[in-house]
Order: C-alpha cells, then sequence, then structure tokens
C-alpha cells in the first residue's frame, strides 16, 4: 500500500517536470515567423547589440521607405522570417523615420544591407538584391557565411544623459560669493528702511515752499509781460504813421 501510494503521489510531479521540459525546448527555438519592425526606441532594447546580444542573434535589415528600389530586400526578409527551420531573428529599422538609428550606423551600412548582430560584433550583408539568387545568398550568410565577412565593433549608443557630478559642481556656490550676496541683500533692505524712516526730512518747509512757488509765479509774468508791452513814446510814433522813403509821414 505504501508503494502504490508513493507512485501516487510522484507521478503527477513527473508529468509536470517532463512538461515543462519540453515546452521549454520547443520554445527555446522558436523564432518569430514575421519581421520585428524596430526603432529608435526599441532598437537597443530588443537587439541589445551593444550591451552584450543576450536577446539572440539578429538579422536586421537597414532601409529607407521612401526609396522603392529597396522593396525588394523587404520582400526577401519577410520570405526569410517565415521560414520555420533558422535560428535568427529577422527585423527591420526604417532609417527615414528613425534618425537616431541612422546616425548611429550611419558610417558603416549602405542600404539597403542587413547587418548580422551575434558574438557581440556585427557583420554586414549589402550585395545587391535584385540579384535572383538573393535569398539563398542572405540565408547562406546568416547561418555560417557572415564568418568570411570582417567583424566590427559595434557603435555605441550616444545618448546625452545627466553627470551628476558636473551638474553638482555647476549648482554649488562658493562660500565667498553667498557672503557677500547676503551682505549686498542686507545692505539693500537697511538703506530702503532708512529712507523710508527719513522721507520727512527732505521736504522743504511750509514758508520756503511758499517762497519758491512766489518766485516762480513772478518770473513768469515778467517773462509773458516783457514780450507784449511796447513803451508809450513808440506808440505814439507808429500812432502817426511810418516815414516813406522819400518825405515825411503821412497822417492817419
Amino acid at each position: 500500500m505504501m508503494r502504490r501510494a508513493s507512485r501516487l503521489c510522484w507521478s503527477p510531479a513527473v508529468v509536470v517536470a517532463v512538461l515543462v521540459s519540453v515546452w521549454g525546448v520547443a520554445h527555446a527555438n522558436s523564432y518569430p515567423a514575421e519581421v520585428i519592425e524596430l526603432t529608435d526606441a526599441t532598437f537597443e532594447h530588443d537587439t541589445q547589440a551593444s550591451t552584450g546580444q543576450t536577446t539572440g542573434v539578429w538579422a536586421v535589415l537597414f532601409t529607407d521607405s521612401t526609396v522603392a528600389r529597396f522593396d525588394r530586400a523587404s520582400i526577401v526578409v519577410e520570405q526569410l522570417a517565415q521560414e520555420e527551420e533558422k535560428e535568427v531573428i529577422y527585423a527591420r529599422v526604417d532609417v527615414a523615420r528613425n534618425v537616431k538609428v541612422a546616425k548611429r550606423f550611419g558610417d558603416v551600412v549602405f542600404l539597403p544591407c542587413i547587418v548580422l548582430f551575434r558574438d557581440r560584433q556585427m557583420y554586414v550583408f549589402d550585395k545587391n538584391f535584385e540579384n535572383p539568387s538573393i535569398l539563398d545568398e542572405v540565408r547562406t550568410f546568416v547561418e555560417s557565411g557572415y564568418a568570411n565577412a570582417e567583424p566590427q565593433d559595434v557603435p555605441a549608443v550616444n545618448e546625452r544623459r545627466l553627470d551628476p557630478e558636473a551638474f553638482k559642481a555647476s549648482t554649488e556656490m562658493d562660500s565667498k560669493t553667498v557672503f557677500w550676496a547676503v551682505i549686498m541683500i542686507l545692505g539693500g533692505l537697511m538703506f530702503q528702511a532708512w529712507a523710508i524712516m527719513n522721507k520727512d526730512k527732505f521736504k522743504p518747509e511750509p514758508e520756503q515752499e511758499k517762497e519758491s512757488q512766489a518766485a516762480a509765479a513772478a518770473a513768469g509774468g515778467e517773462k509773458e509781460g516783457g514780450a507784449a508791452a511796447v513803451p508809450k513814446g513808440k506808440a505814439a510814433a507808429a500812432s502817426k504813421g511810418t516815414p516813406s522813403k522819400g518825405g515825411k509821414a503821412k497822417a492817419t
């Protein structure tokens, strides 16, 4: 009875272990049956091209969607992605819409081309995609032909990141600068308070103010009267008339 109970107890565990093992083996060699579209945001995250390449081997087509003759390269990659017996992930990146990737790989790729990322290196396939045997050529290159190509270092990701040390240094202020800034602020506040407290001392006395107003009024009156006044003698002479060139003045 004990032996039978033991068999009943261990049988489900063994079954589960076998199923998990089979599932793991089946999915370990499974690859997407479609081309993965990569962008500026997903390229490095998915491929890990410069950070270890732990997600697998990637064959990435670099193309430009604005050039119609590059469509043949996309068709080739799509056909290879649908094949069941493959050990590579096929992807595509459109450099016309992903400026960061274009700048990163602009010096090492010529469109259209396939870049194979494996063993922390990159291998470039840039043959003519109009060749009738291009499908077999790409497949051979991805599987084994890359070994005959020259490996290249993967361009590093050029991202602008904040340097904590530089930011800290730029925000720190010298103690002397802080001291003199505080002195200037306090001095300005003290002067403002003194000016408010002593504003009455700078007002003129009432009598002096009246005298100054009277003097200003007199000066204005003399200026207006002097311009308009005419002496009596000159006025009388003017009333009799003005002399002409040939004789006496005419009476009015």
